[in-house]
């Protein structure tokens, strides 16, 4: 009788779990692989049993395995706790001056002003704003715009002349010199913290209509 090794009886439960499953993970569980090592054990020829290196080498394989998921788990806990932190903390801004990048509008009706920046001045700049799901609203042609900070209030119309509803949108900046070359352009918000608001892990402060992660904050003042 054969040596039933832990490689055979792994196939043959890879084989029955893809039969079972046809998209079951391909990776174990440290329960899972020390019940196939006892099955190891159980199934093994007496007269002809596992050497000791290979079984020692299992074990060790599980000792990796199971320290790596205590490593997993505590990395969890970890990112948690962080994230925790990072929340508490976000609410230290309200009420605080920040300069931040950033080119979302929480747009709640009336006029709103869109800041940027231009790396030097520009004979054309094209405006562009979109709803959050990514259809575009409005394109508004600039011209003659200077180097520097610049700002553009949007009366919250689309290009048929009608006002959009309330909500978020997002604004991009596109600007040529005069001869047709590209100019560097940069959006960002300015103004005191209002509010902070948590989605899908990520933390955005807001700041009037606008809102900006913590990331993107270039100054603090306050």
């Amino acid at each position: 009788m054969s040596t039933v090794g832990l490689d055979a009886i792994l196939a043959s439960q890879k084989r029955n779990e893809t039969a079972a499953d046809p998209v079951s993970k391909n990776t174990m569980g440290k329960e899972a692989f020390f019940n196939l090592l006892v099955k190891q054990l159980q199934y093994q020829d007496p007269l002809n049993p596992v050497e000791n290196t290979e079984f020692t080498a299992q074990l060790a394989q599980f000792t990796s395995l199971e320290t790596l998921d205590n490593i997993d788990k505590s990395l969890q806990g970890f990112i948690s706790l962080q994230s925790s932190v990072n929340n508490v903390q976000a609410v230290s801004f309200i009420g605080k001056k920040v300069n931040a990048q950033g080119n979302i509008l929480q747009y709640k009706g009336g006029d709103a002003t869109i800041n940027y920046k231009l790396d030097e001045k520009a004979a054309d700049v094209r405006l562009q704003i979109y709803t959050d799901d990514g259809s575009l609203v409005r394109t508004i042609d600039l011209q003659n715009v200077p180097e520097g900070d610049a700002q553009h209030v949007w009366n919250g119309l689309d290009d048929n002349g009608q006002a959009v509803t309330g909500g978020k949108y997002r604004f991009t900046i596109q600007a040529l010199d005069y001869e047709g070359n590209q100019v560097g352009t940069s959006s960002y918000v300015m103004g005191e913290v209002t509010g902070v608001r948590y989605d899908n892990g990520t933390t955005y402060l807001i700041i009037g209509d606008k809102e900006v992660t913590i990331s993107n904050v270039e100054k603090i003042e306050g």
